[in-house]
C-alpha cells in the first residue's frame, strides 16, 4: 500500500532520517510502529483495550506485550477476559 501525506515540516523528517541514519520510508516505517506501540500503551493505561487487544495493536506477543509494558513502568491488570484472550491467541498461533 502506498499513502501520501502532506507534511508541513519537510526538513524536520529530513534532519530525523539523517540522524537515524535511515532511508526515509525506513524511518517512517519505524516511527509508524513506535507510534502503534505507544498508542497501545496509552489505551491500555486508561483501561479502554486490555492486554490482548493491545498487543494486537502493538503488533506483539502477550509476552513481548508485557515486556514492552514493564519497559515504561505501566502496571499490568490481568483479568478473567485477558487470560481467555491471551488462550485464544495461544491456540491460534499453534
Amino acid at each position: 500500500m502506498t499513502i501520501s501525506v502532506r507534511y508541513e515540516y519537510p526538513n524536520d523528517l529530513k534532519f530525523l532520517k539523517d540522524m537515524m541514519g535511515l532511508k526515509m520510508s525506513e524511518m517512517l516505517r519505524e516511527l509508524i510502529d513506535k507510534g502503534r506501540k505507544m498508542k497501545s500503551i496509552e489505551l491500555y493505561k486508561t483501561g479502554k483495550v486490555s492486554l490482548g487487544l493491545g498487543a494486537r495493536i502493538a503488533r506483539l506477543s502477550i509476552s513481548e506485550y508485557i515486556d514492552l509494558l514493564k519497559e515504561y513502568k505501566i502496571q499490568i491488570n490481568i483479568d478473567i477476559e485477558d487470560a481467555k484472550q491471551s488462550l485464544e491467541y495461544a491456540r491460534m498461533k499453534l
